[in-house]
């Protein structure tokens, strides 16, 4: 089933709300998936934003190579190679980075610590974003989630 962004006053579009679960397991929508060509069954990327201390942004990985963030990129392969463990957290120039499998049906699992480097824990409630052609955001915190809060259409995962 396909499910439409909301798009917000300023042209901003809400995928779905989606909570930790306890287990630090998380869903990503199928619709910001498909529009970032992210594949369930597969690795992904996961950091920090600039802008956020409660939040992370989804990478597609194909598209960092012609991007600003290639050379942060460069200095850490063994991200990119998924050489180190799964969920373990990697801090270059103040941003926090990790790679997860993505599972079939659209969740990935973080260890607790890992969490909390993105300021997070189960139970918190993130917004899916759409933010740059390279990343959508999921967000705790900031505008967008009072802009959110007010729209009854958004999709929630719990």
């Amino acid at each position: 089933m396909m499910y439409m962004a909301v798009q917000a006053k300023g042209g901003k579009y809400f995928y779905a709300w989606s909570k930790i679960l306890p287990d630090g397991s998380f869903y990503l929508p199928d619709q910001a998936l498909q529009e970032y060509q992210i594949r369930p069954d597969s690795n992904i990327i996961l950091m920090t934003g600039r802008n956020t201390a409660k939040g992370f942004s989804v990478l597609c990985k194909e598209l960092i190579a012609n991007s600003p963030l290639a050379p942060i990129f460069a200095s850490i392969p063994q991200l990119q190679q998924f050489a180190i463990p799964e969920g373990e957290p990697v801090i270059v120039k103040e941003r926090t980075f990790c790679w997860v499998y993505l599972n079939s049906k659209g969740y990935f699992t973080l260890p607790l610590s890992t969490w909390q480097q993105f300021g997070l824990q189960p139970g918190d409630r993130l917004l899916s974003l759409r933010a740059t052609h390279l990343a959508f955001n999921n967000l705790a915190e900031g505008p967008y989630i009072e802009q959110a809060k007010q729209l009854r259409d958004i999709l929630v995962y719990e």
